[in-house]
């Protein structure tokens, strides 16, 4: 491939492999089962729930929370999936932290919200490693 005339001085080239995996790598890594139930239980379950009313696609935050620490995390992949068929993207790309967990109560009291998008991408991670299809 030789050198464009739009782009002097830059030549193409591969990357090294440790490049691509800290280019590409995830930028908070996912919650496991444990981890995922203990922010769970971090969760209020507001009656008036701001967290909605922050959030774009108005998912049920509190009941898709429960589930989770109920022990169904495919309920609750469910429930997201219901509101938002994107529901998994949009857990690992919408900017939570200035919509949902912004608006959280737990962020007024203490500073710290519930990882409302972490818990979001781990139901749905849940969900589809065990196959499951949103609308089955």
């Amino acid at each position: 491939m030789t050198n464009s005339p739009l782009t002097p001085g830059i030549h193409p080239g591969r990357l090294p492999a440790a490049a691509y995996a800290a280019n590409f790598s995830d930028h908070t890594p996912p919650l496991d089962r444990h981890e995922a139930r203990v922010a769970a239980d971090r969760c209020y379950f507001c009656h008036d729930a701001p967290c909605i009313t922050a959030c774009p696609t108005s998912i049920d935050i509190p009941l898709f929370i429960r589930q989770i620490a109920t022990g169904t995390p495919e309920a609750a992949a469910k429930t997201i999936w219901e509101q938002n068929i994107l529901g998994g993207m949009c857990a690992r790309v919408c900017p939570t932290e200035t919509l949902c967990e912004e608006a959280c109560v737990r962020e007024a009291a203490e500073g710290k919200p519930v990882e409302i998008g972490l818990l979001q991408r781990f139901a749905t991670d849940t969900a589809m490693a065990k196959g499951l299809h949103p609308f089955e």
